[in-house]
């Protein structure tokens, strides 16, 4: 019986953190992208890493700023500015990540 419970609660818990486990951009996140005149096929867009994308994904959905257009636009305007910045660093500093010790 108590067996049974674990199971049953571990795949709830697997069910329920199913949906954030995705990364990456959709379609949505695309075309509001588009909207903030960040198109598909932008450099800072296509050199994001699978981590960031989601990261990105979760801003653009965050809920705290559904209802707020001017705060999302302003929080996704921030990231993309923070990626870009780690973008220019690791040309600068070949064989480096940015958020990697030196070696």
């Amino acid at each position: 019986m108590r067996f049974s419970i674990i199971v049953e609660a571990a795949i709830a818990l697997i069910v329920l953190c199913a949906p954030a486990l995705a990364f990456g951009l959709t379609d949505a996140d695309y075309d509001y992208l588009a909207t903030q005149n960040v198109p598909r096929d932008s450099a800072v867009i296509r050199a994001l890493s699978p981590k960031d994308q989601a990261r990105l994904h979760a801003i653009i959905i965050n809920r705290a700023s559904e209802h707020d257009p001017a705060a999302r636009a302003k929080n996704v305007a921030d990231a993309l500015e923070l990626y870009q910045e780690h973008q220019r660093w690791e040309l600068e500093h070949p064989g480096q990540l940015w958020d990697q010790p030196k070696r």
